[in-house]
């Protein structure tokens, strides 16, 4: 084998190598899942799965992981928010009304962070388990993190998404797409804003 053929294969798996630790890399990078610890608070956010991200928050509550089972998120379609719906779900699985807060303002990761931080404060909530897509979970955890600042401590539990899997998203254009998106966000909120 000459010499440049040797080179050129040495760099075209180099190349390949880089791109199949990147594919899966990045699944892993924007969908981190902490260990659980006892909080003062779980927080789920609305979003994609709303349903399943509910009950992976009261899942969390009854196994006594929170106090008190807050819900974010404003209406998809200008009816009973979000956060209400799911505040109804915790209820009708057995939360009792005043283990829960919601907030029914916020439209995006942002406004979840900025509208609970009042909430936090007037609460004495220090530390809160997150609750989301597990696509989602990286920017919740930097946007929290970021609005919050110190004296506050997020962990994140990201709830099972049908569609999407850390190990598995570059299999569908729908999933490459979040990805990618997910990710671009992510960087937005830890580097830019």
């Amino acid at each position: 084998m000459s010499r440049w053929l040797r080179r050129t294969v040495t760099v075209l798996l180099a190349f390949a190598t880089a791109v199949i630790l990147l594919v899966i890399g990045l699944g892993w990078f924007i969908a981190p899942r902490d260990d659980l610890k006892k909080t003062d608070a779980i927080v789920v956010v609305s979003g994609g799965e709303t349903a399943t991200r509910a009950d992976a928050g009261i899942r969390l509550w009854k196994d006594g992981w929170g106090r008190t089972l807050v819900f974010a998120g404003a209406a998809a379609d200008r009816g009973t928010s979000n956060a209400k719906v799911m505040q109804q779900r915790a209820i009708s699985q057995g939360v009792p009304l005043a283990a829960t807060i919601v907030e029914e303002q916020s439209r995006t990761t942002n406004e979840n962070a900025r509208f609970l931080k009042p909430v936090f404060e007037a609460q004495d909530i220090r530390s809160a388990i997150l609750v989301t897509s597990p696509y989602h979970a990286r920017r919740t955890t930097v946007t929290f993190r970021r609005e919050f600042g110190k004296g506050y401590e997020f962990r994140i539990y990201p709830a099972s998404d049908s569609r999407w899997a850390r190990s598995s998203w570059w299999q569908d254009a729908g999933t490459i797409r979040l990805t990618v998106s997910e990710a671009g966000k992510t960087f937005y909120a830890a580097f830019l804003r």
